[in-house]
C-alpha cells in the first residue's frame, strides 16, 4: 500500500512538472492599408470649367442622393433640402466659398456654380 501511495505521488508530481508550451503570442493586428491621397483636383479659378469645381468632394454624394430621390419619387426635388429631409444625405453641405450648389433639374445633376459664371 505504501508503494502504491509513493507511485501515485510520483505520478502526480511528474504530471504537475510536465513542461507545457507557452500559449502562442498574440499576433499583431493586421496593418491598416495606407490611405491613398484622394483624387481631388485643385479647384479652377472662378468660373473655370463652366463654373463647376472639378473635384468638389460634396458633388458626388449630392448627385448620388439626387439619383436616389428621383428613382423613388420619379421627379427631381424642388430644393436640395429635400434630399436631407428624405435622409439621403445628413445635411446639405455649405458650398465652397464664392459659389453655391444648384439643382439642374433639366440635366438631373447638382452642380457648383460661381456667380457670374456662364
Amino acid at each position: 500500500m505504501k508503494t502504491s501511495l509513493v507511485l501515485l505521488a510520483a505520478a502526480m508530481a511528474c504530471a504537475a512538472c510536465k513542461r507545457r508550451s507557452p500559449p502562442p503570442a498574440p499576433s499583431a493586428p493586421p496593418a491598416a492599408p495606407a490611405k491613398a491621397a484622394p483624387a481631388v483636383q485643385p479647384a479652377p479659378a472662378a468660373g473655370g470649367a463652366g463654373g463647376i469645381i472639378v473635384g468638389d468632394p460634396n458633388l458626388p454624394a449630392l448627385n448620388t442622393a439626387l439619383k436616389a430621390y428621383v428613382a423613388k419619387h420619379r421627379k427631381p426635388p424642388a430644393h436640395l433640402d429635400e434630399l436631407a429631409k428624405e435622409g439621403l444625405v445628413p445635411f446639405v453641405p455649405m458650398a465652397p466659398p464664392g459659389g453655391r450648389y444648384e439643382l439642374d433639374a433639366a440635366r438631373g445633376v447638382v452642380r457648383f456654380v460661381m456667380p457670374g459664371a456662364k
